[in-house]
Order: structure tokens, then sequence, then C-alpha cells
């Protein structure tokens, strides 16, 4: 990733986010950031969709901080598991002034193909406007890519000093829009960005543009991949060629246009030009895992459908995720009814790739619900076993015994097995007598065979690829 040197810290090196500071009321614009708890720790804006003073209060954050995380369904007006808040004036030097509001309900909230969640605040608008916290105004298109970017959030762990914890403004630079995977989800629109110290807790935080108009809101970031491509907390990107992860990327959902959402200050979700795919979309569940092995016979991806919020029939379509849109017409079938085929089953590849099937419901053949509306499964080949070394330790030994630790890193690594006995007889190569670690405590501890004595661990993934095993010697 190419930073600008305007972007660079002051030695010349990666860049830094700012904290900022505001009891000279300097930074009063950012009043409407805050740090929100539904019940994750992240990052919200306070929205400026108009409307009087008893209108309510919106405040835009990201879905997969309510722990919603489903990916085949949206939420509308429901309530919180518990209670939430949001604080405004979230300063470093303004403590002592913090404006929290409570959260109960979230108007909308959807992580099926965007990751977006509106809360509804338990104070009108006109409360909030008369403590000075004003709401931030919703851009109505991106800016061009490579612009100059600001991002404000709320990250946590950016130091033990829990001041640090506080609002802090990135400059950085927006990227291209592109396809985006984390374990379950598919978003087809992410735009990507090199927002500095992204971290816990800034999940949620508003990407600005020169105006000071949000037009995205951040939501992941590529780590270190940890053998673990497009799963959980390592997104990847649909490129021609497949899957592919750019560490130290960050990625952020558009919000542009969403105050067409808006009537009177509030929301709207049938609002001409409202941009979210809200209402019921089919019922459907995947009923192979999300890991398969290749095979050159019958490997499928199935996934059930049932008759529900009055949807009888169904369009599906299949293929390689960098080469299928779901979120365009061009593709799917004809329409079939769910009492007739209630099962869609769909040729999974016989080398390594990600498979995504779409599918849209509706109340006839003749009137399927937009590809705005489909619900995507992933599922991924995988024939290539847990490489070596594996991510298995031990404590010093004593005495007759010693202790073994075992990390789970899934996809690659989730779960293992052992065996151990006289080194002169028990064959690491050899698949009998393993015996599987309990990885919920994740140690476990070997005995002295009273000589030489040999301790053997492999491991498998979700796809159930076995590793190599790795083999150690005690006690000679």
């Amino acid at each position: 990733m190419e930073l600008s040197a305007a972007d660079a810290g002051p030695d010349g090196g990666d860049p830094h986010s700012e904290l900022l500071h505001n009891a000279d009321g300097s930074n009063d614009r950012y009043n409407g950031i805050g740090r929100t708890r539904v019940p994750g720790a992240c990052t919200a804006t306070l929205l400026d969709v108009g409307g009087a003073d008893e209108a309510p209060a919106y405040a835009l954050t990201s879905a997969h901080c309510t722990n919603w995380w489903e990916n085949d369904r949206s939420f509308e007006e429901r309530p919180l598991d518990h209670p939430g808040e949001v604080t405004f004036r979230f300063f470093t030097d303004t403590v002592d002034r913090y404006r929290t509001v409570a959260v109960t309900v979230a108007a909308f909230s959807s992580m099926r193909g965007t990751d977006l969640a509106l809360l509804r605040l338990d104070e009108p608008v006109g409360a909030l406007r008369a403590d000075g916290i004003e709401g931030v105004p919703i851009a109505t298109a991106l800016p061009a890519e490579g612009a100059p970017i600001v991002n404000v959030g709320a990250p946590q762990g950016t130091s033990e000093d829990p001041y640090e914890e506080h609002l802090r403004l990135g400059r950085c630079s927006l990227g291209e829009r592109t396809p985006v995977v984390e374990f379950e989800w598919l978003w087809p629109d992410a735009v990507a960005n090199d927002c500095p110290d992204v971290f816990g807790g800034s999940s949620g935080s508003p990407l600005l543009d020169a105006s000071g108009a949000i037009f995205a809101v951040l939501n992941t970031g590529a780590a270190e991949p940890r053998h673990a491509l497009c799963h959980l907390d390592h997104p990847c990107e649909l490129e021609p060629c497949g899957p592919a992860i750019d560490i130290g990327r960050n990625y952020a959902m558009p919000v542009a246009g969403l105050g067409a959402c808006f009537v009177d200050g509030a929301l709207d979700l049938a609002a001409a030009g409202c941009p979210l795919a809200s209402g019921p979309v089919v019922t459907s569940r995947r009923l192979t895992e999300r890991y398969e092995r290749p095979s050159a016979t019958d490997a499928a991806i199935r996934v059930s459908l049932a008759e529900d919020h009055g949807w009888t029939h169904y369009r599906a379509k299949f293929g390689l995720a960098q080469d299928t849109d779901c979120y365009v017409d061009a593709g799917y079938g004809a329409a079939v009814a769910i009492a007739e085929v209630p099962v869609f089953a769909a040729p999974l590849p016989t080398t390594d790739g990600l498979t995504v099937v779409c599918l849209r419901g509706g109340t006839s053949a003749a009137s399927i619900q937009p590809p705005s509306h489909a619900v995507a499964w992933l599922t991924a080949s995988d024939s290539t076993p847990p490489p070596l070394p594996l991510p298995v330790w031990h404590d010093p030994p004593q005495a007759n015994r010693v202790r073994f630790w075992v990390e789970v890193e899934d996809p690659t690594y989730a779960g293992f097995d052992q065996k151990s006995g006289p080194a002169d007889t028990t064959d690491c190569d050899e698949p009998a007598d393993y015996h599987f670690v309990n990885v919920l405590f994740g140690q476990f501890t070997v005995e002295s065979t009273g000589g030489p004595t040999r301790v053997c661990v492999a491991a498998h993934d979700r796809a159930n690829n076995r590793s190599e095993p790795m083999e150690w010697t005690f006690f000679e």
C-alpha cells in the first residue's frame, strides 16, 4: 500500500492518528461522534437528517456491533438484547462533559450484503442539539478514488493510558470499491482505505469527505492472515484470479445517499431512493459445511429453502465467488417452486476455490424480489492440509511428565490429535491410536513410559484435511 508523504508520521515512517482535544471547542464538529456499547464497544455517528426537535435521533454504526451476525436476514425495529448507550463529546479532555444517551432499539441492522446499523436513540434530536451535539451530514456521493479523507473513531487499546482510547482523527486516502468476503458475509460494494490506527472499537467510525460529510462506515481490516484467508477478522478481496488478502488494508460500507431513507427526520426504509435493502427475504439454510474437501465426484453445496413470509418461489445462481455477482439479475435461473425443489444443490469445483450460491424469493414465479434482496451462501473448497510448524508448544519436562499446549487458528488449525508411547515402538506416521485433544482447555499431559517417550501431534482443518505430524522425544 502506498502512502503519500503527507500521510507519513513525523519520522517519515508509518502514519498515525491524532488524539483529539476539544476543551477549547475547536473540534465541536466532532461532538456527534462517540463510543457506543450495544453491546460491542464501537464508534457511532449521530446523523444530521433534519426534522424538528421532537424528531428521533439516529446514530449510525456497524451492524456487527449489535452481535446479530446473521448473513441471511436484516432486522428492523428490533430491541437490543440488552440496553445500550452512545457517549458523545468523547474527547480526551472533556471527560467531565460526556453526553451519554441510552439506546434500546435498532431501527435497522443488517450484515446481509452490508454491515450497517441505525440505532434510534432514546432521546429526541432536539435534546442533543440543546446540549451542543450536532449530527454529521450524509454525503450524496463517494469521493473519487485516491481522494484525501478523514476517519474519526474511538479505538481501544492504543496505549496503556485509558485517555488514549478517546476520539482520534486519522488522515488517509480512499481506495477502490471492491467485493469483500469475511467469514459468512459477502459485501459486494466495500470501499478500501488506508486509515491508520484501526483497532478494536474503530468499527462503526465514519469516513468523512472534504466537506465533513459521512460517506462510509469503517467495519473491518485485514490483519496478518495466520493461515485464515477470508475467515473471521481476515477479510479478503475477490480479485479476478480468486480471493486475496491485502495486509494492513481497511474496508468500509458506503452510506452516500443514505439521506434518502429519512423523511422529516424519521427513518422510512420504503422512501424512494433509500439504498438499504429492507424487508423479509427468502428463508434458507446451508446444509453443507462452510469448508469442504474437493471431490472428483459428487461434492456440492446444498441449501434448503422454506415457504415463509409469503414466499413460494425462488430463483438461484451459483459459481466461483469472484465471477458471480448475487446483486445483478444476469445469471439467475428460472423461478422454481419451493414446495417442488426445497433443496438447491450446486456442484463444487474439483480444485480449491470459493463458491457462492445466490437466492431470491417471491410470492409467485412472476414476482421475485430484486437482486438487492439476494441471500448469499459461501463454501470454500479446500484441499490444503495444515502446514508445519503446528501452533503447538510444551512446558519444560518435570519429573516424569510434560504438558503440551495447542492453539486453535480457525479454519486451518481447527482441531488436534495426539498420541504417545515408547519411542522405539511409536510411529507418528501410523494413524492408529491418536486421541482427540480437547481444545476447550488447549492442553494435554504426557506421562513418561519409563524410558524414551515419543509424542506425536497432528492437526486437521475445517475441511478435514490432516497435517503431517510433529513429534518430540523426552526422558531419554
